[in-house]
């Protein structure tokens, strides 16, 4: 494997190490020292909107100064909100987080997830892979990415066990944060992609239609999710009663399933095609969290949990190496960053509705509304993309 698709792997891996836990211990953790759940859903919508500028920001910087460089810039903001998680309990100091829009990363089956380093790491992937062997790279980093956060799960139930505590994981987060930063430091410097900050050079003209109808469709997606899935450990917590250690256990499962299916990626592109498989597959997994609602018994949600993840897993390599093929080369980090403002800004209003609706006991009304909602992502992208599995794409042509 070449030398900086290893070292960006790696990177990505040991970060996913941290947000195998904080991915639940966050929301947890401020509702345990006085944050009310209108209040954490506010936190997330924050973080949602900034990390939303943040994305946009970080793919045309990296464009502009080479991706690399910018994926530097934007990997050192989480090691920032590691060190204020790991050094105080102050609820403003705490609340400040939000802005750096690296705690709504998500290791597993989120909407928005990634933040603002996910434009620039995968464009850069793409730089160092060929066409037809994206899907299989994409696939092993997604795989790799939940073996990390499989074992960084494992890890968290440890320390949860011995009575450490979540400060001890916030430090381990800041020492994990620190070492994937450095892990960026050997990659290749890059090329800057525009030559001038004309709007003719800046705007990802040549991608502009696949761009949109992938905004479209991931925002309404993200919009649904949001409503979901950043509170989903207060709804196993406050609503079916499970303990902090029972809900580390439920998300280690789901890494354990998704490790497993992430890895037939590329088989269920062949049998089903690319787009076919994106769509009914999130449309399965999606699906699930209405009856989740529906079911509120902790063992059945739990199982049901585990199960949609794991679909969810399945096509997000499908689904980057599809982006990738419809963004023109030049224009992939920017084009990114776009798609992934769009899913952002709704992901954070989702969060804020679903904190509002928690706090009055509704919480099942905004698993029901919010799955409705996201079920219009895989109906989308089949209507935009169906010609896509009975083509040949060559380079650059668009739908």
């Amino acid at each position: 494997m070449r030398r900086d698709i290893a070292l960006l792997i790696a990177s990505r891996a040991i970060r996913s190490l941290a947000f195998g836990y904080l991915t639940f211990i966050i929301p947890l953790y401020l509702k345990s020292i006085g944050f009310s759940a209108t209040l954490v859903g506010l936190y997330f919508f924050v973080a949602s909107i900034s990390s939303a500028t943040l994305v946009l920001i970080s793919g045309f910087l990296g464009d502009l100064m080479g991706r690399r460089d910018a994926l530097i810039i934007m990997s050192s903001l989480f090691v920032i909100s590691m060190a204020i998680f790991s050094v105080t309990n102050n609820k403003a100091l705490l609340f400040i987080t939000s802005i750096f829009g690296t705690t709504t990363g998500s290791a597993s089956g989120g909407g928005a997830g990634g933040g603002p380093v996910a434009p620039l790491q995968t464009s850069l992937l793409a730089d160092n892979t060929g066409p037809m062997e994206r899907t299989r790279i994409f696939s092993f980093t997604t795989s790799i990415s939940l073996l990390s956060s499989l074992a960084g799960s494992l890890i968290s139930y440890v320390v949860l066990s011995i009575g450490l505590g979540d400060l001890a994981l916030f430090r381990l987060s800041l020492v994990l944060s620190a070492v994937s930063l450095a892990l960026l430091a050997p990659v290749r410097r890059d090329r800057p992609r525009v030559r001038s900050l004309s709007i003719n050079e800046v705007l990802p003209r040549k991608s502009s239609r696949p761009i949109t109808r992938i905004a479209i469709a991931g925002s309404l997606g993200s919009l649904g999710l949001g409503m979901v899935t950043p509170l989903l450990p207060l709804w196993f917590r406050l609503f079916l009663h499970a303990s902090e250690i029972e809900i580390n256990e439920v998300y280690t499962a789901s890494y354990v399933v998704s490790i497993i299916l992430t890895l037939m990626a590329r088989r269920v592109e062949g049998l089903m095609g690319r787009v076919r498989a994106i769509s009914l597959l999130r449309f399965l997994s999606v699906s699930l969290f209405i009856v989740m609602a529906l079911v509120p018994i902790f063992i059945v949600d739990a199982a049901l949990y585990v199960i949609r993840v794991a679909l969810y897993m399945i096509t997000i390599p499908l689904r980057q190496s599809l982006s990738m093929e419809l963004i023109n080369e030049d224009e992939r980090a920017r084009g990114l960053s776009i798609t992934g403002l769009a899913r952002r800004v709704p992901y954070g209003l989702g969060s804020t509705i679903a904190g509002l609706l928690m706090d009055y006991a509704e919480f099942s009304l905004s698993m029901i509304l919010g799955g409705i909602i996201a079920l219009l992502d895989p109906v989308l992208y089949y209507v935009f993309f169906r010609n896509y599995d009975s083509r040949t794409y060559q380079a650059g042509e668009r739908v």
